[in-house]
């Protein structure tokens, strides 16, 4: 586009060398200085000043020729405001007009220069490719960036809802989710029980084989619980080795039932070494409470009263699930 309207002006040889090296050979040398910079993105916005400079040195050199000028300083301002905002647009506009005067002090020093305000056939043909292409080429670079912060939007909720040793969910996500079954249940009147879960002798288990070993325990029960779960029943990890499970629309006896699948599950599993496959395994238990939700009382009431049942579980001898029981007051 700019020799199409740079030919009639009859500019000398050097002018095409010039145009042909800021064309096709400094892109090149531009990617080559970002890849090796310890800043790519400080040097990527240097180098788009240093390119509205250069437009505005062919606007000059193109004799402010309308469609020419336009369309180029169009394109480069466009790169400005895509990648630095209206700072780096202001800060392309005062190089494009020092890149102008550069160009006219060129021109008035080594050139015969004259105003070219008219575009013929040749110019408005050789225009018309960069109209169509420039701007579908900045509409697929906005999509591609705007699905690659869409899919950084959904990893960073992803991460802080989960756990990052197990995968499930974390406690503070867990309880938001608990939070809103209960209100669903207060309106609908089904029953919501709470499961609290903890592997026994835990401690033991890393103090005698290691914490690393305990880690791989959690994520394999973790696993295993999960298998042993329907995709609506919401399982959780509490913290250290305890793991939360609500289970809504779910009678006490069903809970019950669930709670013995899931620690019959867990304790015929053969917990093997990832690293080390040759040690033998372990084995493993855990013991469970349940509670089930009661109109009038808080979630921190409901939280304890499976904490209780948790705690009869363990005094009884672990590996057994047992339900809350409440006591009268003296």
């Amino acid at each position: 586009m700019v020799g199409a309207t740079l030919y009639p002006l009859k500019q000398p040889a050097w002018i095409w060398a010039l145009l042909f090296l800021n064309g096709f050979v400094w892109p090149h040398i531009a990617y080559w200085l970002a890849k090796r910079s310890q800043s790519p993105f400080l040097r990527e916005h240097l180098h788009l000043q240093l390119d509205a400079a250069s437009g505005g040195f062919w606007v000059a050199l193109m004799g402010f020729n309308p469609l020419g000028s336009c369309l180029i300083l169009m394109m480069l301002w466009m790169n400005n405001i895509a990648a630095g905002g209206f700072r780096l647009f202001l800060r392309g506009v005062v190089t494009s007009l020092a890149g102008l005067l550069m160009g006219l002090l060129v021109v008035r020093s080594f050139l015969h220069w004259e105003f070219n305000l008219s575009s013929d056939p040749v110019m408005i043909y050789a225009a018309l490719p960069m109209l169509v292409i420039y701007p579908l080429a900045i509409g697929s670079i906005t999509y591609r960036f705007a699905m690659q912060l869409h899919s950084q939007k959904e990893l960073l909720k992803h991460l802080s809802r989960t756990d990052g040793l197990t995968g499930l969910f974390n406690r503070s996500y867990w309880e938001e989710r608990v939070l809103a079954l209960i209100n669903q249940t207060q309106r609908s009147g089904q029953p919501l029980c709470l499961v609290l879960l903890d592997v026994d002798h835990f401690k033991m288990i890393n103090d005698t084989y290691g914490h690393g070993r305990g880690d791989q325990i959690l994520q394999q029960i973790a696993q295993c619980l999960q298998v042993n779960l329907r995709e609506h029943e919401l399982l959780g990890r509490y913290g250290g080795e305890e793991f939360a499970l609500a289970l809504a629309n779910t009678s006490l006896p069903a809970a019950l039932a669930t709670a013995e699948r899931l620690r019959q599950a867990v304790a015929t599993m053969n917990f093997a070494d990832e690293h080390e496959p040759r040690l033998a395994p372990l084995c493993c238990s855990i013991s469970l409470g349940l509670a089930p939700w009661q109109p009038g009382i808080s979630f921190l009431e409901w939280q304890r009263a499976a904490d209780q049942a948790l705690y009869q579980a363990k005094r009884e001898g672990r590996n057994r699930s047992c339900i809350y029981q409440p006591q009268e007051s003296p």
